[in-house]
């Protein structure tokens, strides 16, 4: 596995506003989530959301389904599975990492040049 082909992902959730709303779309599972309601939970106006949630379409971390007028936001389901397992641990209020890091097989550590 080539760790670079996760860059993308951990760049787009490395803004807080976007991680937050990212973290409120997959936890609501197949349901999803509509813009208006992202707007209500986080405050954030309609441009800014637009903005944080293209760059989670971009990298393929979220999908958008019609159902409203502006669309419902869902997790998508091929999000890789060492970030999905990473993901529900932090929901269900594990420490996964520091409670057993022997628990997850990461890939090998390429050199930097």
């Amino acid at each position: 596995m080539d760790a670079s082909l996760y860059l993308p992902i951990f760049e787009a959730l490395g803004h807080e506003t976007r991680l937050k709303v990212f973290m409120s779309i997959y936890q609501s599972g197949k349901a999803g989530v509509r813009p208006k309601e992202i707007i209500e939970q986080f405050g954030v106006d309609s441009g800014t959301l637009d903005f944080h949630l293209k760059k989670l379409l971009a990298v393929g971390l979220i999908v958008l389904k019609f159902g409203c007028q502006r669309g419902i936001y869902c997790p998508n389901e091929n999000i890789p599975p060492e970030l999905a397992l990473l993901l529900d641990s932090s929901l269900t209020g594990n420490s996964l990492l520091m409670t057993n890091p022997g628990s997850i097989t990461l890939p090998p550590v390429e050199q930097l040049h």
